[in-house]
Formats: C-alpha cells, structure tokens, sequence
C-alpha cells in the first residue's frame, strides 16, 4: 500500500481506533480481503485509484480477514472481497464483490457530499478525538458541544458522546485491578461493573463491556438510574445498529426487559 496517510493496514489490535474511532472525524472504507482471493487482486487496485481521486476525502483501510478473522467474524463477513464504510463509528453502507468503478463512486458520493467537510468542523472533530483518547473529559466535552453548535445533525456526535461517557466513568474508577478485585469480593458491586464495562469499551473490548452492562442491568435496573441500559444504548450508537454484536445484545435486553 502507498505511504499516503488516507491508505492504512488494518488489524484486530488496532481496528477500533484506526477505523471505529477515526470515522468520527472522517469516513472509512474498508476492505476485507485475502491473499488467495482472485477478485480481491482486481478490486483491491481500483480502491487505491479511487482513493488518490479523491485525495483525502476518506480512508482506505485493507484487512486481511485471514490475519484478522475475529474483526471479519464480527461484521459477518461470509465472501470477499466485502467493503464496508465506516461513518460516525457505524456501517453506513457496503458492498459485495466487485463492483463497477463507478457505482463505488457513487457510493462513495452519496455520503461524502458533494463538498469536503468544512476544515474548521474537521478540527473540532479531530480537537475532540484527541482529548477522548488522552481522556480529558473536560475539553472533549466542550470540544464536542462546538462540533454540535457547528454541524448539529453530524454523524459522529452520537459516537463522541458515547465515548466520552465512558472517559468519565473510567476516569472516576481509574484503577481497572483494583475494579476486579472489588467485583470479586462483591458481584452486586454495581459501581464498579459498569466502571469496568467502560474501560473495556475504551479498550474496544465492546463484547465484555456489553456483557458487563447486561449483568448490571439483571442485577440492579435502579443504579444511576438505569445506567447500565442507557450505557447500552450508548455503545450501540458507537457500534452502529448493523453490527451483529448490537443485535445479539438487544435480544438479551429484550428478554431482561420482558
């Protein structure tokens, strides 16, 4: 792949940052494939192609499924190649096989815009995700109020605010040994299970985390007033409705519920 800063690798160790995370800021296209797929050789050049075209605009992230089969068990990938883009921390729309050049233009237009997004909400957005990551939940949180005072219907403030969410329940529980030593001692400990639940989501461990606001939410529905569902309804906005993770978690939910 070229040095170009909108085309990069992605694997399972940095998949949640590098795609789920970086679509805040800008959209993703991601490509699985494999070194024994036929088709992927015929796609995977038109992409880099579209990508240059289009000089920013998106990243290009290739995943080989065969070094990353956790991430393509995930998103249900059955064939390749499979392109999936990544907006807003969520599958906004994707493809099978190879597709004319043009209709992945098209795609790619229809969510894009016929404009760049405006530099100075790129900056809030990028502002934003920088102090999500150093955890500073102070300035992310006025750093996303300004990306919702600038663009309101943006895509990737659902994301944001999950996010942040999460920095500040870490942050009030820093010490994650410590979390499980108390969950140990005490499985009804409700505040440290759902302390636990957002590092791991942090971490992109979104699997443990869900699982940790289900086993919450059985537990005690009444803590933070029903904090563990409203976290779940977070994550999903992080994970996006398509995900398979989100539709096996809102299953559960629904039997707890009912």
């Amino acid at each position: 792949m070229a040095d170009a800063t909108y085309k990069i690798v992605a694997t399972e160790q940095n998949f949640a940052q590098a795609v789920i995370e970086a679509s805040a800021r800008q959209p993703v296209l991601v490509d699985f494939w494999a070194p024994w797929c036929g088709p992927c050789r015929i796609l995977m050049p038109m992409l880099d192609r579209i990508a240059d075209d289009y000089g920013g605009r998106f990243t290009l992230a290739k995943l080989n499924t065969d070094e990353a089969q956790g991430i393509a068990t995930h998103f249900g990938i059955r064939s390749i190649p499979t392109v999936m883009l990544f907006h807003g921390g969520q599958v906004v729309d994707q493809f099978v096989g190879v597709q004319p050049e043009a209709a992945i233009r098209a795609m790619l237009d229809k969510h894009l815009g016929g404009a760049a997004e405006p530099d100075a909400t790129r900056a809030l957005l990028d502002q934003a995700a920088t102090q999500l990551e150093r955890r500073d939940a102070a300035a992310a949180a006025e750093a996303i109020e300004q990306v919702a005072a600038a663009a309101p219907e943006h895509p990737a403030l659902k994301l944001l605010r999950a996010q942040l969410a999460f920095v500040e329940a870490a942050n009030a529980l820093p010490d994650v040994a410590a979390l499980r030593t108390r969950l140990e001692r005490d499985p009804a400990d409700a505040a440290a299970r759902h302390a636990l639940a957002a590092h791991h989501a942090l971490a992109g461990d979104y699997a443990t985390a869900l699982a940790e606001w289900l086993e919450l939410m059985r537990r005690d529905r009444r803590f933070g007033d029903d904090l563990a569902r409203r976290s779940l309804l977070m994550a999903f906005d992080a994970l996006g409705e398509a995900d398979e993770l989100v539709l096996a978690t809102r299953r559960r939910m629904a039997s707890l519920l009912h």
